[in-house]
């Protein structure tokens, strides 16, 4: 796989940054608290490890995945830790909503909500990319697991293998007050590069 020239990645870090962009701004909207976009790292290959999982232990994890269909390949995931999951909720969902409900019942809200969030912000990026590169994307319903910490890198390098990434996006959406840092994540296959290089090659 040959590397991104400046063309092609100073296009890929517009397209990213955008994405992310309006990803916090909708995640602000919705949970009604300040969130901003930290773009960690993005480029050719595989997503590498995340070393803050491994350090998570046995603590859970939810983990959202949204799985793309149409011309370019890939998925979306959303990770959060569970004591942050908590957290959105204490904030955003109403108490009697939180306190009449069985174990069972919040549980599914909880699943419910994070499901909720990361198809809007995942629905963000389809449109994105869509745009960008002027192709047809649609999603599949959002997949909701829940891991030990330290089983979350192996899950993401099998989803690397499985999904054939070519190119991949880690970013984080912070909390400004409020303490969460979920991690966003895109692993998306080598026609996503294709498409950007056709793009550039018939702009030209």
């Amino acid at each position: 796989m040959r590397a991104l020239n400046q063309e092609e990645a100073e296009l890929l870090e517009e397209l990213v940054e955008s994405a992310l962009m309006k990803s916090a701004d909708a995640m602000e909207k919705m949970l009604k608290i300040r969130i901003k976009s930290n773009l960690l790292d993005f480029g050719l290959g595989r997503l590498r490890s995340i070393s803050g999982f491994d350090e998570l232990g046995r603590f859970k994890v939810h983990l959202v995945k949204v799985q793309l269909k149409g011309e370019v390949g890939g998925a979306f995931y959303f990770v959060i830790n569970a004591h942050e999951v908590d957290l959105i909720n204490q904030v955003c969902v109403p108490e009697g909503m939180r306190v009449s409900g069985t174990v069972s019942e919040n549980k599914l809200m909880k699943h419910g909500f994070m499901s909720e969030i990361e198809n809007m912000i995942a629905a963000l990026s389809i449109g994105e990319i869509s745009e960008f590169l002027g192709v047809q994307l649609l999603s599949e319903v959002p997949e909701v697991m829940i891991l030990q910490g330290d089983e979350v890198n192996e899950f993401l390098l099998n989803e690397n293998f499985n999904t054939k990434t070519a190119f991949y996006v880690k970013s984080e959406l912070t909390g400004v007050v409020v303490n969460i840092s979920p991690f966003f994540l895109w692993m998306l296959d080598d026609s996503f590069l294709q498409k950007l290089r056709l793009n550039i090659v018939t702009g030209d």
